[in-house]
């Protein structure tokens, strides 16, 4: 009996010996844009490998900046996937989004003021710097629709204004970031 329990358990552990492994690291990432932040845009993602070669991610972005002069006012929600060439995290990545924009963009003389939704491709590289850091570049276009409003700030509150409507579809990035994640 004892004979059957240890061939049993050095067949146990034969076969676990021989079970493809991943990093226990590469589970989770969080992530900052480095390109946003030079702009004032805010950003903070989340992703998670689903499959080997699979992720879901989640991002937000945030632009505080509105001044008399100049409004880049606006708030950004993108949830994607991302097909991995190698293996998730590390290497060459094709990526798809639907985006949520709610703006409040121009200048002195021009203000548009709406909402887009989209759908956006992309193509990006990852490159792994420690065991848990990684920077990604990555680049993407996508076609979104547009409901916006059109108005001139320099008129007065006596003075007659023109304000235009606008819904249109728009061809335009998706995604422009250079970003540090940290691996969970």
């Amino acid at each position: 009996m004892k004979k059957q329990r240890i061939i049993l358990f050095l067949l146990l552990l034969a076969a676990l010996w021989g079970i493809p492994r991943s990093a226990g690291a590469q589970i989770f990432a969080v992530r900052a844009d480095a390109l946003a932040a030079l702009t004032g845009t805010l950003h903070l993602g989340g992703e998670v490998s689903v499959a080997d070669k699979w992720t879901i991610e989640v991002s937000g972005y945030w632009n505080p900046v509105k001044t008399s002069s100049l409004s880049m006012n606006f708030h950004a929600v993108q949830i994607g996937g991302r097909y991995w060439l190698y293996e998730s995290f590390v290497g060459h990545f094709v990526g798809g989004q639907l985006s949520y924009v709610g703006y409040d963009l121009g200048s002195r003389t021009r203000r548009y003021d709406g909402r887009a939704y989209g759908l956006g491709v992309s193509y990006g590289y990852a490159w792994m710097l420690s065991k848990r850091w990684f920077m990604t570049v990555e680049a993407g276009l996508g076609i979104y629709r547009t409901r916006d409003t059109r108005r001139d700030p320099t008129v007065g509150d006596w003075d007659d204004e023109y304000i235009y409507h606008y819904r249109r579809w728009t061809l335009a990035p998706s995604r422009l970031e250079v970003s540090f994640s940290y691996l969970f």
